[in-house]
């Protein structure tokens, strides 16, 4: 794991983890952290949710604010902000969708314009089906359920090729947006 900062902000040594191996003062987090980055693992969808248990571990245990009770407090300070960036890495991580729109847009969180350029034709389906369902609650369900695994096979097929150095993640973010509405039709509806 290696931090943004190239040297310690107390004692100027050459810095490569959270502490400095030189004075061991806590450095800062990296501002914008990359969760595959910061837990030192390949960037890849297809991970083993073990290694970012046995990493978060690690990092944390070395970060943890309990450690800094008695240092300054621009140490304390820091060790909160790597537990906040520790939670919010291993979040995105073990999380299916929220690594794949990572690896696709550098960010956990869909874009706030993609729902604005969906394709019309999949919003027309979403909107039969939603009234199908309205009128006769189960009906669209088959159909629903064929739509969710095509399209988690075609985000996974996506990756694949990518991880393999021969295809790219340009409509994955696409994908992930239709999936959340197919799986709406797939949720029970709340009772009344």
């Amino acid at each position: 794991m290696a931090s943004n900062r190239s040297v310690c902000f107390s004692c100027r040594e050459p810095v490569h983890a959270p502490s400095c191996v030189g004075c061991g003062a806590l450095q800062p987090p990296p501002p914008t952290p990359d969760p595959f980055e910061l837990f030192g693992l390949p960037h890849r969808f297809h991970v083993d949710v073990s290694d970012v248990d046995a990493k978060y571990r690690a990092i944390a245990r070395s970060t943890h604010p309990d450690r800094f009770t008695t240092r300054p407090a621009v140490e304390r300070r820091m060790s909160l902000q790597w537990t906040a960036a520790l939670n919010e890495a291993k979040r995105v991580l073990k999380d299916d969708r929220l690594r794949a729109r990572w690896l696709a847009t550098g960010r956990a969180t869909a874009a706030e314009d993609a729902r604005r350029q969906m394709d019309p034709a999949f919003l027309a389906q979403m909107f039969e089906w939603r009234e199908a369902e309205e009128e006769s609650p189960g009906s669209t369900h088959a159909e629903a359920a064929a739509a969710r695994d095509a399209l988690l096979a075609e985000i996974d097929a996506a990756f694949t090729a990518w991880e393999a150095g021969t295809g790219t993640l340009d409509h994955v973010e696409d994908r992930l947006l239709r999936l959340n509405y197919v799986e709406g039709l797939l949720r029970p509806a709340p009772e009344a």
